[in-house]
């Protein structure tokens, strides 16, 4: 019984020590947005495509949970959110929803991030279908940049790729976040 209460502390004060991993975030100042080129096709944005529900929230007090259906889960920092989905034609099951997440410490008023360092951002991707793959995917591919508004929302751009058995998939965005 004795020899217990030390090896627990040392999982205790290792643990905290995991959690509060935090790596730095590289900022842009005036960001001048070069995730996407001007002739980019097929770029979510605002303005939802017909047939089309989209969403681009920022969650304070979040943090990124791959375990939940949305990604996000109570936390310190702030949780962006970009859910778009469709019910697709009547007759057939294609109903489909993309969910994308990315956490920020919530001190921090731009972002430039570019492959590996979106790990530090914790950005995933998901796509809900009668289809495989269905759980979220880390994404550590491309290119992604954020700057905070005067209002409080963000203009966030991405080209990001996610990794699918199959074949990966393009996701690029240029969007207002509130």
């Amino acid at each position: 019984m004795k020899n217990t209460l030390p090896l627990f502390l040392l999982v205790l004060v290792f643990s905290l020590a995991c959690e509060k991993e935090d790596i730095e975030i590289p900022t842009c100042e005036n960001c001048s947005f070069t995730c996407l080129e001007a002739s980019e096709a097929e770029v979510i944005t605002n303005d939802c495509m017909d047939n089309w529900d989209c969403a681009f929230t920022v969650s304070a007090d979040s943090k990124v949970a791959t375990g939940e259906m949305e990604g996000r889960a109570s936390g310190r920092k702030n949780v962006f959110q970009m859910i778009n989905s469709t019910l697709g034609t009547a007759i057939i099951d294609d109903e489909l929803t993309d969910v994308l997440v990315f956490e920020l410490d919530k001190s921090q008023n731009s972002f430039s991030v570019e492959g590996s360092e979106m790990k530090g951002m914790k950005v995933h991707f998901r796509r809900l279908c009668y289809c495989g793959e269905t759980e979220f995917k880390a994404v550590t591919s491309g290119c992604m940049q954020g700057e905070k508004q005067s209002d409080g929302s963000w203009l966030v751009q991405g080209h990001l790729t996610v990794p699918y058995s199959s074949k990966d998939r393009e996701v690029k965005f240029d969007a207002q976040f509130f």
